[in-house]
């Protein structure tokens, strides 16, 4: 039982002083301009921050991914290239030219959109 004791000389106690930094964040942001920049969901876990967007905006930028070096990403599970061509489903994402989808120019509305008749 004497073993069980531990004795704060030996072993201090921690402070805030000797506290880990924080851990690094990745945190999925909303894109509207109305919320502000508000964090849906923040996670140390790069992987789990991924998956938590694809299932929740799986069609589109209406949130995105702020990794912890700063820089943006989102996930468009339909993302198509300049020409329409099929395109890597993340990309680096800008979230100050962001529009959302009732501002954005119609699809087929372009020199490269597909043309009926």
């Amino acid at each position: 039982m004497a073993d069980a004791v531990t004795n704060t000389k030996t072993n201090p106690v921690p402070t805030d002083k000797t506290k880990t930094s924080d851990p690094q964040w990745f945190k999925v942001i909303s894109s509207f301009a109305e919320d502000r920049g508000r964090v849906l969901f923040r996670s140390v876990s790069e992987k789990r921050a991924r998956a938590w967007l694809m299932n929740r905006f799986p069609r589109g930028s209406e949130a995105h991914l702020a990794m912890p070096d700063g820089s943006f990403e989102s996930y468009e599970a339909e993302r198509q290239g300049e020409h329409g061509q099929d395109a890597e489903q993340w990309g680096p994402f800008d979230p100050e030219s962001w529009k959302p989808p009732s501002q954005q120019e119609p699809p087929g509305q372009t020199q490269w959109g597909d043309v009926e008749g």
